[in-house]
């Protein structure tokens, strides 16, 4: 079999096995939103999921707390750095001329909180705002990305072009970024995509190489990288977080990986 043949079989029994395995209450319809990814507005969004992506590794997220899991922590964090900025919408300028230590203290008193994590994070926070500055407008950004989407040599040395300016994060978490604010063209080699290409032979777990193989996969299936990430995605973490009807997370790894080894694939 062919390296594009299985890219095909492997595909089409992960979309066939996600939509047969769905949550109760759930049925092939609810997928689709999905795979419609957001879009960004302007500068503070691009900004917001930079430093959203910087804590979304390892046990970050449920140390910091600034995602969509916790709205309420978000929302509190969110209110004091915006104070911070004198402002009703993220300042680059002033995040930017903040010193971390700084950043990390106002979010001792106000919120209680303290550690390492939180330490780092506001460094990442700085250095995103710093980074971000270079661009006028969300649409600079955007041509900006666009002009490495031509091909996937070009896609996949950018991650780590943007991640050498943003303490703590690597090219997964850059990834993790684009992809979210609505560049399909990119996926995020995480742990659940890793375990699932390593399992099957598909890749190594060296996150440029998963990266290039997804895009090589999506390709031959005619779809972004961002639907087949996704697909893979909520196989593994079972988290089908656009549906308040499920509840809890439901993961499928090892059923699908022991099925697909089964067929063959």
């Amino acid at each position: 079999m062919g390296n594009s043949e299985r890219n095909r079989k492997i595909f089409q029994f992960a979309q066939k096995y996600l939509e047969e395995n769905l949550p109760a209450g759930l049925s092939k319809a609810d997928l689709d939103k999905y795979y419609e990814p957001r879009q960004f507005k302007d500068m503070g969004e691009v900004y917001e999921q930079f430093i959203m992506s910087a804590q979304n590794a390892g046990m970050k997220p449920n140390v910091v707390k600034f995602n969509n899991e916790h709205p309420a922590e978000k929302a509190r964090i969110k209110a004091v750095l915006l104070s911070m900025c004198g402002s009703s919408s993220y300042d680059l300028a002033k995040i930017s001329s903040l010193n971390p230590e700084v950043i990390y203290n106002v979010f001792s008193e106000k919120l209680g909180v303290t550690g390492q994590i939180w330490q780092g994070w506001c460094k990442s926070v700085v250095e995103a705002a710093k980074y971000l500055r270079q661009f006028p407008d969300a649409q600079a950004f955007k041509n900006f990305i666009a002009s490495y989407e031509s091909d996937c040599k070009k896609r996949s040395a950018l991650p780590d072009k943007i991640a050498k300016n943003i303490f703590g994060m690597g090219f997964a978490l850059v990834c993790d970024a684009l992809k979210e604010m609505g560049f399909v063209s990119f996926s995020k080699p995480d742990v659940h995509i890793k375990r699932i290409f390593t399992s099957l032979r598909i890749s190594d777990d060296d996150d440029g190489h998963v990266f290039n193989a997804l895009d090589e996969l999506a390709r031959d299936n005619g779809v972004s990288p961002y639907k087949a990430d996704k697909i893979f995605w909520l196989i593994c973490s079972g988290y089908f977080y656009k549906d308040p009807v499920v509840k809890g997370k439901h993961p499928k790894a090892d059923d699908f990986i022991a099925k697909a080894k089964h067929l063959g694939l």
